[in-house]
């Protein structure tokens, strides 16, 4: 299930995570009257360690121009700022990135900044594989 969320970029913070890495942490401002009940549902499925029935990822999109940058993202959860709501996501950090500018007012009527929030179910095979205990030969005749 996917839903397109049209966000502002509200905060840009570079700072060193647990392991020494240099992070970029993106505040993304949420459209006043969102149901936050999908956003938080598949920050909950990337935030499970182990591997479940479903797959989440967060993917910024900025369309300016007609060019598309796109990133895919790590949710940090979500807040209330300044009596707003606001997704907290962070990437690695890349000095090509570039997201200083579209805090601007001049953004919002500019360029168009989008979060996909997909949750996906894993794919299973169309066939199931052969046990590897099985005693039938290729053409499915048993021993």
């Amino acid at each position: 299930m996917k839903k397109t969320l049209s966000v502002q970029i509200d905060a840009i913070k570079h700072e060193l995570n647990r392991e020494g890495d240099l992070m970029t942490t993106l505040h993304l401002e949420l459209p006043s009257g969102t149901d936050l009940k999908h956003v938080q549902r598949a920050h909950r499925i990337a935030k499970r360690k182990e591997a479940g029935t479903e797959i989440a990822r967060f993917v910024l999109r900025i369309v300016e121009n007609g060019g598309k940058r796109t990133w895919n993202l790590i949710s940090k959860g979500s807040k209330t700022k300044d009596y707003k709501v606001v997704a907290v996501c962070e990437l690695d950090f890349n000095a090509n990135h570039r997201f200083e500018p579209y805090l601007d007012a001049w953004a919002r009527e500019k360029a168009t900044v989008e979060l996909d929030v997909l949750i996906e179910s894993p794919q299973r095979p169309l066939l199931n594989p052969l046990d590897a205990d099985d005693d039938r030969d290729g053409s499915g005749v048993s021993a």
